[in-house]
């Protein structure tokens, strides 16, 4: 009778179950064993057929194995998949997420309200907030531009901060120094010359001098108006001072003018100033001589104001 290493057979079974099919290895397992597992049931074994004998050797081990593998397989694949999704979608989508920059938020604000500038120099503030505010949040955006943004805001406020500063502080300037001061009345020199036939001072001067309101009490109006400064020796802390229309020079001999061409200034209270060779503007209120001296000026003004 011919033996066979049930080791033997158990190694081929599995050989063939992992690297063939299984139709393949039940028809290898008959083939091979088919002779051998006939003539063994006949000698009073349990075993009736071939393919029930082939469990001896391990087929139900292999079969289970497989199953194993299999549903193993199918859940690795699964979870593969799983995992490959997320990885190819989530972490890019948070990734591209970044936070606005608050302080790029405050810089554009405070730029835009640093058109209150152009109302009153003390409004300055703003412009200055909006500019250190804009530059912090630029340097924090750069040194994280991954997980912040906000720079074009932020450049955008530091701008207009910059700009309506120099705008606004050159227009406060402008008007102190070139505007008339509310309440008072610009006027000019040719105004103040007196009639030539008569010598008169002019009747409108006159009543800005002085005037009568409603109630019977006298009123002055102040005024305003531009001129040089005569030249004199005293150069710094001047008090009084001669207002011309303009510094003429005669090479020929002494410069003469009109007295109503000259207003003597004194300036009031505390107020002192240094000679100016450039045109400056005077406000006050004028006062008027109507009988001067020969060669006096019939005009005083006693200044508050003084660009």
């Amino acid at each position: 009778m011919l033996g066979l290493h049930p080791l033997a057979g158990t190694a081929h079974v599995r050989h063939c179950a992992e690297y063939r099919s299984i139709p393949a290895f039940v028809n290898n397992a008959n083939i091979i064993y088919g002779p051998f597992l006939s003539s063994w049931g006949n000698q009073s074994s349990p075993m009736t057929t071939p393919l029930s004998r082939i469990s001896l050797f391990g087929y139900n081990d292999v079969m289970s194995d497989l199953n194993s593998k299999r549903r193993r397989g199918e859940f690795d694949d699964a979870l593969k998949g799983y995992y490959q999704d997320h990885d190819e979608v989530l972490p890019d989508e948070i990734s591209d997420y970044r936070s606005l920059n608050a302080e790029s938020v405050g810089s554009l604000i405070l730029g835009v309200l640093s058109a209150l500038t152009f109302v009153s120099i003390l409004f300055v503030i703003f412009p200055i907030m909006g500019i250190v505010l804009g530059i912090t949040a630029i340097r924090k955006i750069l040194r994280a531009t991954q997980e912040l943004e906000g720079l074009g805001i932020a450049s955008a406020g530091v701008a207009l901060s910059t700009m309506l500063a120099i705008a606004g502080t050159a227009y406060q300037i402008y008007l102190t120094q070139y505007e008339v001061p509310a309440g008072y009345l610009e006027i000019d020199f040719s105004m103040l010359a007196a009639d030539s036939r008569t010598g008169r001072i002019p009747e409108q001067i006159m009543q800005l001098t002085s005037h009568r309101g409603e109630d019977g009490n006298e009123y002055f109006t102040p005024v305003f108006i531009e001129g040089y400064m005569f030249p004199t020796r005293q150069t710094t802390a001047i008090r009084n001072f001669m207002l011309v229309p303009s510094i003429k020079q005669n090479p020929f001999g002494p410069t003469t003018r009109s007295p109503t061409e000259m207003i003597d200034v004194s300036l009031v209270g505390d107020l002192r100033i240094s000679y100016r060779s450039s045109p400056v503007k005077v406000g006050g209120i004028l006062q008027v001589n109507p009988n001067p001296n020969p060669g006096e000026t019939p005009y005083l003004l006693k200044a508050d104001v003084f660009r």
